[in-house]
């Protein structure tokens, strides 16, 4: 599974799974699915209310011996409405609790809103505390990053963003490339809808390939984490079966450039 290092000097593994609008014992089972099949990366967030489910999944994998805990790495998110310093904080405690564990791989402030400032120094102190072992934001932009850098102490080391052929979110992409801030794509097939998009499918054919292994795969030649969602098995497997493969450059330029 190929790494991307972050700015803390931890690494994140390229492909994750996606958990919104996942809940129940479908998740659970999807999480074990994930790792069963290879994935090192489970995604998820307080607003999700799947934190204790894929909890679970872990723990349950890690008893089971497919894994162990400091091989998998763990994103969750703040919910910043309402929220403040202290409250970010103690639900970053919360979400450890529900999901049993001691510390996430990554916490991220899930959108700008309010005084996402004041927000993000409660992640810091979950960073201090090895709470987290590092932080960022999810859907931030340009401006909103260059405004929270001005008070940061922590540099934040990933950006989660939707990023999909018809949204390649170049701008956003460059400017954090620029100042060492990874970038983790999410919704990569567009919400389902460009599965069926011919462009994408002649790619596949190509290759052997569906039009979904092609959307997933164009973001791990830009150098991208991506996240694909799935509670299906077979479509969890197929969505990790991306890395025997390569786009060439006229590929890459067309599936670009079709935003």
């Amino acid at each position: 599974m190929p790494q991307i290092k972050l700015n803390t000097g931890k690494e994140i593994p390229q492909i994750g799974l996606g958990t919104w609008q996942a809940t129940g014992e479908p998740v659970v089972q999807a999480v074990k699915d994930a790792l069963a099949a290879g994935y090192r990366h489970i995604d998820t967030a307080w607003l999700y209310h799947n934190e204790k489910e894929v909890g679970k999944a872990l723990h349950k994998s890690i008893k089971d011996g497919v894994v162990k805990r400091e091989d998998v790495f763990i994103t969750t998110k703040v919910w910043p409405i309402d929220m403040n310093r202290k409250k970010a904080l103690k639900m970053i405690r919360n979400s450890l609790n529900e999901m049993n564990l001691t510390y996430v791989d990554l916490v991220l402030v899930h959108f700008s809103h309010g005084n996402y400032s004041d927000i993000y120094k409660g992640l810091e102190d979950a960073f201090a505390k090895k709470l987290a072992h590092s932080i960022g934001v999810s859907n931030f932009g340009v401006r909103q990053i260059k405004i929270l850098m001005k008070t940061a102490k922590v540099k934040p080391a990933m950006n989660q963003i939707q990023i999909h052929p018809h949204l390649n979110q170049d701008d956003t992409i460059d400017y954090c490339k620029k100042h060492d801030i990874a970038i983790t794509g999410y919704s990569p097939l567009g919400l389902g809808s460009l599965i069926s998009d011919p462009t994408l499918v002649e790619i596949g054919k190509k290759h052997n390939k569906t039009s979904a292994q092609v959307m997933i795969r164009w973001q791990i030649q830009r150098g991208l984490v991506v996240i694909p969602k799935s509670v299906h098995k077979e479509r969890i497997i197929e969505n990790f079966n991306v890395f025997d493969f390569e786009l060439t450059a006229d590929e890459m330029k067309t599936i670009h450039d079709m935003h």
